[in-house]
């Protein structure tokens, strides 16, 4: 793969942050990535060995040596030497809105006017993350699937400040690291993605707080019956081949009695408060006592380089035919 950019960063060295720079040392020959605490980016350098063995062992460095991949990332706890020179910085810092508004704001103050400022930012709107900053036209949203460096689908989310310069400079950086970058022309709640995910989550959670069905049973309907249908058409294009006409009279039907939020949050709420908390704590919507987060996490990581690989071939066939 040529060389994208020069120089890329990358601040903020959570789980996500560290994820997102191994995507950018695909293509970039300098990757920094940033944390104020040392420690952090310890743990970010032990996260991204890992990262890249599993992309290697599933051919997913782009025919590079995963030697040569992480030897492009280094780490820094001065944002200033990260962003210095650095042609494209992403933000991955933690989800407060205070602290994002005045990265971005010294960001902004510290780079030329033509360097793409972009946040990972799932939840806060992009316009506020750059409220105080004067170069709004170069602030975008760059929101990430986690885990980052497998799922290569991800948004640029436009806010009404951001110049199309920008947006399409950075539409073409992803595109140029092999990542496929969905435009979102309005900064909503939630984007694109999110908020797909979380209209099937909001009814799989009223379903299960209603007693209609149990957890692995809701999990199943979409692992084995909607997720296979999904990966050769999405939810648009499957209604069109079905028909709109049988469509219509389901939807007239149907959709005035899918659930509301206020039932399905309260249930939520109230497993959190119990402390299940999922994964971590050994009990959420499963049981997880006894089994090892580490080993769960690392299994279904594996399964999805697998089933990435196999639905990213499918797609560039399908393209190549059409």
């Amino acid at each position: 793969m040529p060389f994208i950019l020069e120089k890329s960063t990358v601040v903020g060295g959570g789980l996500m942050g560290s994820q997102i720079a191994l995507v950018l040392a695909l293509g970039s020959k300098e990757v920094v990535l940033n944390s104020r605490r040392q420690e952090t980016l310890d743990k970010a350098q032990a996260s991204l060995e890992r990262y890249v063995q599993d992309l290697a062992r599933h051919d997913g460095l782009s025919g590079q040596s995963a030697e040569t991949v992480l030897g492009r990332i280094r780490m820094s706890t001065s944002l200033e030497d990260a962003a210095g020179n650095s042609e494209f910085i992403v933000e991955t810092i933690t989800e407060d809105l205070e602290d994002k508004q005045a990265l971005f704001k010294q960001l902004d103050d510290q780079m030329p006017p033509e360097i793409p400022l972009v946040s990972n930012t799932s939840g806060l709107p992009i316009t506020q993350l750059g409220s105080l900053s004067k170069g709004k036209h170069r602030i975008a949203g760059s929101h990430f699937v986690q885990p980052a460096h497998i799922v290569p689908v991800m948004e640029v989310i436009k806010t009404e400040h951001t110049s199309e310069e920008i947006m399409d400079r950075t539409v073409t950086i992803w595109e140029g690291l092999g990542r496929t970058p969905l435009r979102v022309n309005q900064d909503i709640p939630g984007f694109l993605i999110n908020r797909l995910q979380h209209a099937v989550i909001r009814e799989a959670v009223a379903l299960l707080a209603s007693g209609i069905a149990g957890a692995e049973d809701i999990d199943q309907a979409f692992r084995l019956g909607l997720a296979p249908r999904f990966t050769t058409a999405g939810p648009l294009e499957q209604r069109d081949i079905n028909g709109l006409s049988m469509h219509v009279k389901v939807a007239t039907h149907l959709w005035k009695n899918l659930s509301s939020w206020e039932e399905p949050l309260a249930y939520l709420q109230e497993l959190v408060a119990r402390g299940n908390t999922g994964l971590e704590s050994g009990k959420g919507y499963y049981d997880w006592k006894g089994r090892d987060a580490a080993d769960i996490r690392g299994e279904k990581d594996e399964q999805l380089l697998r089933r990435t690989r196999q639905v990213m071939e499918d797609w560039n066939n399908e393209q190549r035919s059409r």
